[in-house]
């Protein structure tokens, strides 16, 4: 199961959990409330019902609507996050070239100096 589809799963099983739980809620209330001369469980009815939509309606329904929805709109922070990112891989891969120039003319420096005669070596011009 891909990630999408994992995310869809979840959301779908926790939509129902939520509704599930909501109508035993609410049959559960409305039982009571026959054999009870108190409209408290009324009262305790209405706020649960107010509770449950605005959790739905917040950010935690939001949320499971973009896991049913299984497309998520990229982050601004995160794609310029991304973007900096390649810029900076990029910037490290002229680096890289850089450095492999550096040490070949390092290379030829060494040799270079190799190949000349000790300073002693060298005679002092005569007059």
């Amino acid at each position: 199961m891909s990630s999408g589809q994992g995310s869809k799963f979840w959301g779908v099983v926790l939509t129902l959990g939520l509704t599930t739980a909501a109508l035993v809620f609410l049959i559960a209330t409305m039982e009571g409330s026959r054999v009870m001369t108190n409209f408290m469980p009324v009262f305790g009815m209405i706020a649960g019902a107010g509770i449950f939509y605005a959790i739905l309606r917040g950010p935690i329904g939001k949320a499971i609507a973009k896991m049913l929805e299984g497309q998520s709109m990229p982050d601004e922070q995160l794609v310029i996050r991304v973007e900096n990112l390649e810029d900076r891989l990029a910037e490290s891969g002229m680096d890289q070239l850089r450095m492999a120039e550096l040490e070949e003319r390092l290379d030829f420096a060494e040799r270079l100096l190799s190949q000349r005669e000790p300073v002693a070596a060298l005679k002092k011009p005569e007059h």
